[in-house]
Parts: C-alpha cells; sequence; structure tokens
C-alpha cells in the first residue's frame, strides 16, 4: 500500500467534491412522433392492452405498478434475442429458476419515440418472470420484442 501525504490526500478530496456532476441529457424537441415502421418498435404505435395483462411478444402494455416494482410471466415460444421497451425509469430484470437472466444489451428508444429503455436478453424457449422495480412511475407502458 501506498501511503499519501495528508494534505496530498485533502487536495485530492477537494478536487473530487468540486468536480461537477455531468449534465443530464437533452431530450429532443420533438414536432412529431418517431417513425418506428423499420424498426422491430413499429407496433409501440398500437394501443394499449390492459393495465393488469400478460405481456404478450409484439403487444404494448402498461403495467400498474406497486411501491415502484411488478411482475407478470412471460412466455418465449422461440428462442432468440428479445428486447424489453418501457416508457418510464424502471428495472428490468428476467428470471428463470430463481435467478437473473444476465441481459446482452441495454439503450434507448429512438429520439421521439417514448420509449425510454431497451433492455435486451438472449432467451431460449419457456417460461420466465418478468420483474420491473425500483420505478419513479405509478404504471410503466412496456413492449416486448424479438430481434430481426
Amino acid at each position: 500500500m501506498i501511503a499519501m501525504p495528508l494534505h496530498a490526500t485533502l487536495l485530492a478530496l477537494q478536487i473530487v467534491a468540486a468536480t461537477p456532476p455531468a449534465p443530464e441529457p437533452v431530450a429532443a424537441t420533438c414536432t412529431a412522433p418517431a417513425d418506428l415502421r423499420a424498426t422491430p418498435f413499429a407496433r409501440w404505435a398500437l394501443p394499449d392492452e390492459d393495465r393488469a395483462a400478460i405481456p404478450e411478444i409484439g403487444r404494448p402494455t402498461v403495467l400498474a405498478l406497486e411501491n415502484g416494482s411488478t411482475s407478470r410471466q412471460v412466455e418465449i415460444t422461440e428462442a432468440g434475442r428479445y428486447g424489453i421497451a418501457a416508457d418510464g425509469k424502471v428495472w428490468i430484470d428476467v428470471i428463470t429458476n430463481a435467478a437473473p437472466v444476465a441481459s446482452v444489451g441495454h439503450g434507448h428508444g429512438p429520439a421521439c419515440s417514448d420509449i425510454r429503455k431497451i433492455v435486451w436478453f438472449n432467451l431460449s424457449a419457456g417460461t420466465y418472470e418478468l420483474a420491473l422495480s425500483k420505478a419513479e412511475v405509478a404504471r410503466v407502458r412496456l413492449l416486448i420484442v424479438r430481434a430481426p
């Protein structure tokens, strides 16, 4: 372990404390919704389904959250890479056999699409638990898609 003189340690702490936080991303000013027709998220524009519904691949669903979380079962009939898009700030996990499935990618939706977050998973055929948590909203709109 390398010992640092007290004055150097204090100086380092002052520099860290004085460093401003990274700026928040600037939201795009939208005059029209994004054109999602050529993307896997084309069905995002469809009407919302029931808030108590079981999410299905390719069908937008609004889920009510209690204390920032909820979970639903999702049936995957064909193995592949699946993206779960959400319109709000929420953690998205997919669970099987009581263990989380590792995500293979994260991102944002196209500008002006209202898709705030997309998390990608490689999934085999089977039943999974879709767990949403740490939300700061009372409801979240989701769309699960299979990558082309």
